[in-house]
This record gives C-alpha cells, structure tokens and sequence, in this order.
C-alpha cells in the first residue's frame, strides 16, 4: 500500500512539474519566435504585410523592406530600432564622420586671347595720303623701326619750307622753332640734319613701327587720305598671351590669386602649359552665370595662338580647414532642409537609427561639406537611406515626409511671418473678408452639399508653384469667417474648402485668395500683389 501510494506521489510530482516547466519553455520558446521573425512591407503600400524576404509587393511590384523594429531598445521616441538581419537585407551602409580636407576637382573652359598688356596701335603722326603700304596682311611680323608706310603730306612741305627760309635769314630764334614743328611732326634729327644740308623739301615721309609684334588689325588702304592721330595697324606682341576662362559662380570659391593652374589647347595634344592666376572679375555674368579668370603664359615660340580653345583641371582646389565631409548619397533633401540618419549599435547587433537635421556646405563632386549637426566619430548612414526613411515612415517615427517645425525650422518661422506680412497689407485678416459676405445669385465654381445642411464644400481652380504658396492659400481660406477647411492640391492646382454659406460665399473665398497675389478661376490677382511675391511663388509664365 506505501508502494503504491510513493508511486502516485512521484507520478503527480511529474505531471505539476511538466506543466509549470513545459509550459513556460514553451511560451518562452514561442516567444522567442516571434522576436525572431521579421516582417517585411512595401513602401509603397504599407498594407502589405509578409514574412517572406524575397517577395515582391502584389500590386506595385518593388521590392519589400524590413519593418523596424519597436522593441523598446532606445528611450528616444523618435528613434526606432532594426535587426542587424534587416540592416542587410536593406542594404544599408554605415562610416564614421571623420574630418578631412575639402578638396575638389575643377574643370574649366576657356580659350587664348592676346595680351592686352602689350597691344599697340600704329598712328599716322602727320596727315596726309597713303602712297605706299609696307605691310599689306593681318598676321605678318613687324619689329620696331619697320617701315609700315610711305606718307604724301603738304602739312610737312609747309614746314619744312618754313624751316629752310629761316635758315637763309639766319634767325636764331625762327630757326629753333620751325625745327620744333619739324619734330612734332615726328621727324628725326638726321631727318633734319640732311635737310638742313641739301636745303630741299621732301612731302614724302615714311612712318616707322614703334613696336614689335604681329599685326591684328589693318585699318588702312593705298590711296586713303589720313588724319594726324588715325590708326594705320593694330600690333599685338605674342611672346605671352592670356588664357582666360569661365569659372562658374560656385568654383570661385576654391580659385584664388596667384594660384599655379596648368591648361591644355585642343590643336596641342600632350602639351601641357602652365600660368598663375592674375585676375578673377569681381562680376558674375548674369546669363551665364560664371566669371572671368585671366593666366598669362609665356609664349616664345608663338605655339599659342589668339583663339584657340583651352581646358584646365585643378585636382585638388582646397576651399577650408579640416572639416566632416559625407558623400551624398547619405543626405536628404526635403527642399528646405537637409537631413541624415545617425546609427548606434545595440547590444544584440541590432542598429537604433534617428533623423538628425544638418547643414551643409560646399559641394565637392560626389561628396558634400557638412559644417554642423554632426560631430567626428558618429555612424551616419552612407547608403540605403531610402530604407531607412521608408521604415521610419512605417513606423510613425520622424521622418524627411513628416520633420516637425520644432526642429529649429527657421525657414518655416520666416515663411510664417511673411504669410502674416502679406495676409496684413493685402486685407485678407478676418475682419478684412467680412466685406466680401454677400449672397451671389449664380458661382463659376462647383459647390457640393454635405451631409451637414450648414455646411458645402468647394472646388476652386486656385494657381500657385510650391509649398509657401499652398501655407498662404490655405492659411488665406481658412481665416475667413465662415471657413470650416481648406486644402489645396499642388499638382491639382485645386483648393478644397468647406464653408458655411449663411456666412462667406465661393465668390468671398476666391476674391481673398485673389488679394494675396494668386490667380482663381472667378478672379485675376492685381499685378502690384502678384509681383511682390517671393521668386518661388512666381506662378505666370
């Protein structure tokens, strides 16, 4: 009888223990299933819901990503945390923000003009005819004390007529001043001294180069009459030229004076010519939107030739000190703002992402400049950023779709204000729309009634080109007395609005929009208000 008595002791010791201990391993390893399993969705189509990691979304077609995980691993509430499984499966990159020089390849396009420097403009010193011409094309060679051309002029018979009878008279004092005259008129000692000597006149007088160089520009013909003063040739001296490029408006930063570039010409391959910066225009032409930056080359064999086109490459122009630099592949652009996603790793492998709003610098070809919002050592998010923010999104985190003003947004506050400058001088306040409460026997505008009998809704045709213009839009509608909503569509260009009709109309509605400067399907707005809009809100083509 004991026996059987231990037997049932130990059997229902068994059982109790099986279904304390079987039960919770069983709820812990069921548990632990499902921490394991990962979700996966469509961005898309946050509907779509599935454990398998190589299927496609069923009505669009991308492919899915992981869902984040809200474990509850961070305090952050606007972080959210993803297994090191679906950080793979996303692609996802990380580096650590270091410093470095910010350097940047700069290409730029030019062309070799000739030195304006060392121009010269060959006058006629005495008017007269052209009798002869020395040189008779543009590009020949002329050195200094070249004959260029034979003079026929009565002024120089006249004096030196003048000068010869003073010799005869023997005039100290004439004499001095008719050989004066003689070389004002350009003519030279031995000129004068051979008159003086064979005591005949000679109209003819030739006129010397009084520079070396090439002749550009020839400005004269056999036979012309002349004035004193008129231009015969325009000389250029090619043994340095310029080679002047455009530098558009967001490279002059990393240009400066005294710089060492090296160039190329297209008619010269492998030849590599070098000069320093002489120059930068301190003007930005406005069509073009780039600004002058002059190099002067020596050029003793004349291989450079006025016109010919030129490429320079600055590998490494350095703009500041050490800085972050991310490629740009980890930013994002909301417009406005520029974010990226900071990672820190969890104790299971696991990674905690949050948004963090940051400002930018320079560009630097594929990477950007960041000159604050990060400090050295964080773990940005290099790629899959997409991803990231996607999940984000599904998670009801922070994301670029949904960044609050309350970030420091100092855009939106000035946006705010200027809203509020416009809504005071254009009279679209409150008390302003009160005048436009008058009944309208028939609206342009498709008016729907509700459920409610008090209340209608509205479909007006409303222009406008970006986000400010749809804040003022709408703020406009919805400060009107009587205005229960209002939204407008952007790509629509169609503004929603329920409304109460015993208080405002369409028409009321439409003319207080039109006051701040935007054009409706029932009225125009006035060109002053149209015009002092900010530039984005310029809707008028």
């Amino acid at each position: 009888m004991k026996i059987l008595i231990y037997v049932l002791l130990v059997a229902l010791g068994m059982l109790g223990g099986w279904f304390i201990f079987g039960s919770s391993e069983r709820h812990s390893h069921e548990s632990h299933s499902q921490s394991v399993a990962q979700e996966y969705t469509c961005s898309m189509h946050p509907q779509i819901r599935t454990q398998d990691a190589s299927a496609k979304c069923p009505l669009c077609g991308m492919d899915l990503i992981p869902v984040a995980s809200e474990d509850g691993d961070s305090q952050d509430d606007d972080s959210f945390t993803m297994s090191a499984a679906a950080v793979a499966l996303s692609n996802v990159e990380i580096l650590t923000a270091k410093k470095s020089e910010p350097q940047k390849m700069l290409r730029l396009y030019g062309s070799i003009q000739a030195n304006e420097l060392k121009k010269h403009s060959q006058t006629a010193h005495i008017a007269g005819r052209i009798e002869k011409l020395f040189v008779n094309f543009e590009g020949e060679q002329v050195k200094k004390g070249q004959i260029l051309a034979n003079i026929y002029s009565p002024e120089l018979l006249v004096a030196q007529t003048e000068f010869l009878e003073a010799l005869k008279q023997k005039q100290p004092v004439i004499t001095e001043a008719a050989k004066e005259r003689l070389r004002f008129l350009k003519i030279t000692e031995n000129q004068i001294s051979e008159l003086e000597r064979t005591g005949r006149a000679n109209p003819y007088i030739n006129v010397f180069a009084d520079a070396n160089g090439i002749v550009i520009a020839k400005k004269m013909e056999r036979g012309e009459y002349v004035e004193t003063g008129a231009v015969l040739f325009d000389l250029a001296d090619l043994s340095s030229v310029w080679a002047m490029f455009n530098a558009y408006e967001s490279d002059l930063p990393y240009l400066k004076i005294g710089d060492l570039i090296g160039y190329t010409v297209n008619s010269l391959p492998g030849s590599v010519f070098t000069g320093r910066v002489e120059f930068i225009s301190p003007v930005v032409e406005t069509g073009s939107r780039t600004a002058k930056v002059r190099m002067e080359t020596a050029n003793k064999n004349l291989k450079l030739k006025p016109g010919m086109l030129a490429n320079a490459l600055i590998h490494n122009a350095k703009i500041s000190e050490e800085t972050i630099i991310l490629p740009k592949t980890a930013v994002l652009w909301t417009g406005e703002r520029s974010v990226v996603y900071v990672a820190k790793k969890l104790e299971n492998s696991a990674l905690n992402f949050s948004l963090r709003e940051i400002l930018l610098g320079p560009a630097l070809g594929d990477s950007v400049v960041v000159i604050s919002g990060i400090s050295e050592g964080e773990s940005i998010v290099a790629s899959g950023v997409f991803a990231i923010d996607a999940s984000a999104q599904l998670a009801g985190k922070k994301s670029m779709m949904n960044l609050p003003p309350q970030q420091g947004d100092a855009m939106n506050a000035i946006t705010k204000l200027a809203v509020a400058a416009i809504c005071t001088t254009a009279f679209a306040c409150n008390d302003e729309h009160k005048a436009h409460q008058q009944p309208v026997a028939q609206e342009k505008a498709a008016t729907v009634q509700t459920q409610d009998a008090s209340v209608q809704k509205i479909a007006l045709s409303v222009q406008g080109a970006c986000e400010m213009c749809k804040m003022k839009i709408e703020s406009t509608a919805k400060s009107i007395d009587g205005v229960k909503s209002a939204e407008w569509n952007l790509s629509a260009k169609i503004l929603n609005v329920e409304f109460v009709p015993e208080k405002t109309s369409p028409s009321a509605i439409s003319k207080a929009i039109a006051a701040v400067g935007y054009d409706t399907e029932m009225d125009k707005a006035s060109d002053a208000v149209y015009n002092a809009l900010p530039g984005c809100c310029k809707y008028r083509k």
